[in-house]
């Protein structure tokens, strides 16, 4: 089983995104979680001009990449939605982008989840120095054990400060 993986995706609009997956480090999660944890990211890499971009079809096109790499690995994904500039429609103006990238996240899981075999929990670290900060942890619903135990986890943040 190869977690670390990189998978391109071109769009019937002709975007370019790469979705990057990589383990984090063992030694570096609390002994009770047992599981492997992957960070994922997807990135925009050419984007065709004048083109809408984060549609039904791309976001469909995503989750079932998301979804044949969780059939085949047991993992729990670990999605940070950064604060990086973001296209979004006028009535999505009001949302920060990693607010808006959080959405994004949910409407995708949400939208080839049907069958719900998967849960996707949502971390919300409020912080008014840097932005608020949003995590989605998505795995099969049979590790529900260790998706709460990562939330205590990130959780402990919500107590700082």
């Amino acid at each position: 089983m190869v977690l670390e993986q990189v998978i391109p995706l071109t769009t019937i609009e002709g975007h370019k995104y790469l979705i990057q997956l990589s383990p984090f480090d063992l030694i570096a999660y609390p002994i009770e979680i047992t599981i492997d944890i992957v960070n994922i990211v997807i990135l925009l890499v050419d984007e065709i001009e004048n083109q809408p971009i984060n549609n039904a079809s791309t976001l469909f096109q995503m989750a079932k990449i998301i979804q044949k790499y969780l059939d085949i690995n047991n993992v729990v994904l670990y999605c940070y939605c950064d604060n990086k500039i973001i296209k979004r429609n006028k009535n999505k103006l009001h949302l920060l982008p990693q607010d808006y990238r959080s959405q994004l996240f949910s409407s995708l899981f949400s939208k080839n989840n049907a069958l719900k075999e998967y849960l996707n929990e949502v971390i919300y670290i409020p912080d008014e120095k840097n932005g608020d900060h949003y995590i989605h942890l998505i795995s099969r619903i049979e590790n529900k054990y260790h998706i709460d135990a990562i939330a205590t986890e990130l959780d402990k943040f919500n107590d700082k400060g």
